[in-house]
């Protein structure tokens, strides 16, 4: 269990790279045609670096400490050759001229908020129908929030002036008292204790109320954690026996206030570490994200947030590698009460008949459901065999997503990509030029990898269906088709696959991969 937390800063890494790696493909397949060669020789290294260290125990977190030195100078390397590599391709995916290109690298269609290139000075994006996207300006730069970015593909907007109304907003209120600090969205009324906590959060949108009564949101508790033996793999039953919460309160502050989104500061301490967290609620979104910076000076000890939602569920479905699966929750035998601390990837939700909660992650595996509280767990420090594991700075983000219906219909696979794949942007582009490379009709087909085949003959196009769903979907290209083939995994030819509107029909079974080579 503990292997799910162990050395944090190197599960990042590992989180970061591959997905740094999947924009990558996608990026050099789109500038490929922009005459900008495809990287097959620094991908296949920089692939091979992040698969090795994929290898217990390096990734579990259960190796010796000169490992997590070597791993976190490669990771670091890896990263900063991936966003040269990247950005010489964004530069030539949007070419000349004075707009702004966004680039969406995820396989459907998206509302969401970009941070724009460093230097913006803009008031606003402006699209080629003429719709107008406030930028607001924050601590971390200029971000504005855009609509239907296309699938896997581009738009370029152009910087505009705002009139005097355009600027006004009045889309959140905020009441500081002594005790109670509250704040007014349109999709929450939030009230934060006087130890920063969230004592209420109330769904306006659904009339709910979000948390178990009396009980408190992003409560961060420090454990005592001393497993009998293997002491960064294994977290035992009894480390709730004894625990700290986080209280100690000596910053909360609003900040960010603008057209789109308001964020709090707080500060907390506890014994010898500095908690700092950045909470931020949006105009448009009810997505509720929490930026995290722990510099963390405890051995064997766990520091969980928890998230005690008031739902009538007996189990809980947690993300895994294409796809998810659900767990039981309760503690009625003996290996559902074993089954304490549970591995997730992006996101875990729980939901009742009509109303549920999701729980979204950039970097974190170990979840814990028990007795309806969401629980993930953030930092666990053991010390053997590396004795001073997760003692240093981290940073991370979490989010909360309350929602109608069930995870599906809340589309939390989308919003847990979309939290984990930023949108990208970068100076330059002709305004009104808009792309989408390929894109699907249907959201539970998920539309992963884009990138060469390894033997440089065509696209590969990989996908899963995410929904536990058989289902017919059509998959669509913008330049025009020679031929499509289905493949298996390593890119082996199956059959050929008949076109049709410039693209093809599939039948995919319930989490099913499968893999396409496509021919321009």
């Amino acid at each position: 269990r503990g292997t799910l937390t162990s050395m944090g800063r190197n599960k990042k890494g590992n989180r970061k790279s591959e997905l740094a790696m999947m924009d990558l493909e996608l990026l050099s397949v789109l500038a490929e045609e922009k005459g900008v060669s495809y990287p097959k020789e620094e991908l296949e290294r920089m692939w091979k670096v992040i698969l090795l260290n994929q290898f217990h125990d390096i990734l579990p977190g259960s190796a010796i400490h000169e490992v997590y030195e070597v791993t976190k100078k490669e990771y670091e390397e890896l990263l900063c050759e991936a966003e040269v590599l990247e950005k010489e391709r964004l530069k030539a995916i949007a070419n000349e001229g004075d707009g702004i290109t966004v680039v969406n690298t995820l396989g459907f269609e998206r509302d969401d908020l970009v941070r724009l290139p460093d230097g913006c000075k803009a008031e606003a994006l402006e699209d080629q129908n003429g719709m107008i996207y406030p930028i607001q300006h924050t601590k971390n730069g200029a971000v504005a929030a855009l609509k239907k970015l296309p699938s896997k593909g581009s738009r370029v907007y152009q910087k505009v002036s705002l009139s005097e109304d355009a600027k006004k907003y009045n889309w959140y209120s905020i009441e500081n008292e002594a005790e109670r600090k509250t704040l007014e969205t349109p999709f929450y009324t939030v009230v934060f204790d006087e130890n920063g906590m969230i004592a209420r959060l109330y769904d306006k949108k659904n009339d709910r109320e979000v948390l178990k009564p009396d009980q408190k949101g992003n409560r961060m508790v420090m454990y005592e954690d001393k497993p009998m033996c293997f002491d960064n793999w294994d977290i035992d039953m009894y480390y709730t026996e004894k625990g700290w919460e986080v209280s100690n309160l000596s910053r909360f502050e609003w900040t960010d206030l603008g057209p789109l989104c308001v964020s709090i500061e707080l500060e907390r301490t506890i014994s010898n570490s500095l908690i700092r967290q950045t909470i931020t609620f949006y105009a448009d979104s009810a997505v509720i994200r929490f930026d995290t910076y722990v510099d963390w000076k405890e051995h064997q000890h766990l520091l969980k947030v928890h998230f005690p939602v008031d739902l009538h569920t007996d189990e809980a479905t947690f993300d895994i590698q294409f796809g998810n699966l659900t767990r039981k929750i309760h503690q009625n035998t003996s290996w559902d009460e074993a089954r304490f601390e549970s591995c997730g990837q992006k996101w875990m939700d729980m939901s009742e008949g009509h109303y549920g909660v999701s729980l979204l992650n950039d970097c974190k595996y170990g979840h814990s459901a028990i007795d309806g509280v969401m629980t993930l767990t953030l930092i666990k420090s053991g010390i053997e065999p590396n004795p001073t594991a997760d003692q240093e700075e981290h940073t991370f983000t979490y989010a909360l997503y309350p929602h109608a219906e069930n995870w599906r219909q809340a589309k939390t696979v989308q919003e847990a990509m979309k939290l984990n794949q930023p949108l990208l942007s970068v100076e330059g582009g002709c305004v009104g030029n808009e792309s989408s490379f390929v894109s699907v009709d249907h959201q539970n087909v998920i539309l992963e990898t884009v990138k060469m085949a390894e033997d440089s003959d065509g696209v590969i196009i990989r996908l899963y269906e995410s929904e536990n769903a058989r289902t017919k979907a059509h998959i669509s290209f913008e330049k025009e088709i020679v031929s499509v083939e289905s493949c298996d995994c390593i890119e082996n030819a199956k059959m050929a696959v008949d076109i049709k509107d410039n693209g093809f029909d599939i039948e995919i079974k319930p989490y099913e991969i499968q893999t396409y080579r496509v021919r321009f």
